[in-house]
């Protein structure tokens, strides 16, 4: 249906939206439409969003813009790294528009889509980067209500952002009047009787997306309400390890919490299942990346590559440092240029140079050597560590792991050799890592046999 709000590029007149400049459509859902725009001002990229006007006057008028008003208003005012920002909301000629930020990313469906299979690592960053943000908009009384892949992004740098929350009450079926909202594949069973819903219900979407990831799967047969219903009546859900012998029962025993049908049963927020997934799922080789999700196309690169870079081995906390320096001094686009760095250098020395060859100043070449260094202190020491064991001793741990841990084995002993300080150590950490005692002795055992 052709609708009045549309904006189509080359409009003539109708090529802004306020003081914004539009330069492009995003995207088009049931809703409205999503514009690609720039800032005059500040000369800023941004997307702004609009419900096409009929769902408008089905829905009430002015009192309904006045709600929408107050909704954006509030998401406007939550701000958060893993929350897409919401920069203005404007009215023209009846329409609501909510300017936000403009991301460059795929959505999580393009990513579960895509042929390339997700890592568990990869799954524990995206989740816990998705539960960081629906903290944050519980915190400040926002429910999302309408959680779902398409609304979840991954950024070009990593980072997870939520999209459309805040006014998923108001702009999904509400807005036509039929008193439900959301998608019926991750609603929560309140949602779909009607009754009144809290940030339990995103608990609940959160648990259906992880299911969904760790299996390929939705957990309900069809996937709709009508499927959600007979579960209902019949309380049985297939565990995820039903459908992937690999998973354990403690994660099992986390995302079926998540999707309890009564939300007494499910996690208290979302920080409590948060650190739950923290105890059991594998983060990637870096300590931190549980915050930051790596982008597909990197995460795919590093699997091919033969040899450890720096960026595998340092902590997160120690590339923050150098990227807000960067960034500090020479822009945003300082945190690309610290990632491709450490990308390319197997050691800290081989960073600072690499990072170095973007500055001409040699005054302002010393000092940032200075603070990289600093920065980097730590992150020598770790190496250093894991330097300690040979790669050939390090891949038959890996093998021998592999056995009760699955794919996983690779990232736990890259991770424990790093602070191991001997080849005993090591293993009586690994040992620890294997729950049934006698598959745990016998690891021991072969262990000890190896030659470091």
């Amino acid at each position: 249906m052709t609708d009045t709000t549309i904006i189509a590029p080359g409009a003539g007149a109708r090529r802004f939206i306020g003081k914004y400049r539009i330069e492009g459509i995003l995207g088009e859902g049931a809703m409205g439409m999503v514009y690609a725009g720039q800032d005059p001002d500040i000369d800023r990229p941004v997307a702004i969003k609009t419900i096409h006007k009929h769902l408008i006057n089905d829905s009430g008028g002015q009192d309904w813009l006045e709600r929408f008003a107050r909704e954006a208003r509030a998401g406007g005012r939550v701000l958060h790294p893993n929350l897409v920002t919401i920069f203005d909301y404007l009215q023209e000629d009846g329409v609501p528009y909510l300017v936000m930020e403009r991301v460059r990313s795929i959505t999580l469906e393009d990513r579960r889509d895509a042929p390339e299979p997700l890592s568990l690592e990869e799954i524990h960053a995206i989740i816990s980067q998705t539960l960081s943000g629906l903290a944050c908009i519980h915190a400040a009384g926002i429910v999302h209500r309408d959680l779902k892949p398409a609304n979840v992004m991954l950024a070009d740098d990593g980072i997870v952002k939520l999209t459309d929350f805040g006014i998923a009450r108001l702009t999904a079926m509400e807005a036509t009047g039929a008193g439900m909202v959301g998608t019926p594949a991750y609603m929560a069973p309140e949602q779909l009787t009607g009754s009144e819903v809290d940030a339990r219900a995103d608990i609940y979407a959160c648990g259906i997306l992880l299911y969904e990831l760790l299996t390929g799967r939705k957990p309900y047969k069809g996937g709709g309400a009508e499927a959600l219903f007979a579960a209902m009546r019949n309380g049985q859900i297939a565990p995820p390890s039903s459908h992937v012998s690999s998973i354990s029962p403690e994660l099992d025993a986390v995302v079926l919490k998540a999707m309890s049908v009564d939300p007494e049963d499910r996690f208290e927020g979302a920080i409590q299942m948060r650190d739950a997934l923290s105890c059991i799922m594998p983060t990637a080789d870096r300590t931190g990346l549980i915050d930051i999700a790596p982008p597909p196309r990197a995460a795919k690169r590093r699997d091919r590559a033969s040899t450890d870079t720096l960026l595998d081995r340092m902590s997160e906390q120690s590339l923050r440092k150098v990227e807000h320096h960067l960034t500090s001094t020479i822009g945003p686009i300082g945190k690309v240029i610290a990632r491709r760095a450490a990308e390319k250098a197997t050691s800290p020395d081989e960073m600072i140079e690499t990072v170095l060859r973007e500055f001409d100043d040699e005054k302002e070449r010393e000092e940032l050597r200075l603070i990289m260094r600093k920065a980097l202190s730590d992150t020598q020491s770790q190496i250093s560590s894991a330097d300690g064991f040979s790669s050939e001793y390090l891949q038959k741990l890996t093998d021998l792991m592999t056995t009760d841990l699955g794919p996983i084995a690779r990232v736990v002993v890259k991770k424990k050799a790093q602070t191991a300080r001997s080849s005993r150590e090591l293993i009586n950490q690994l040992a620890e890592q294997i729950s049934e005692g006698t598959e745990r002795e016998n690891f021991i055992s072969a262990a000890e046999k190896l030659q470091c």
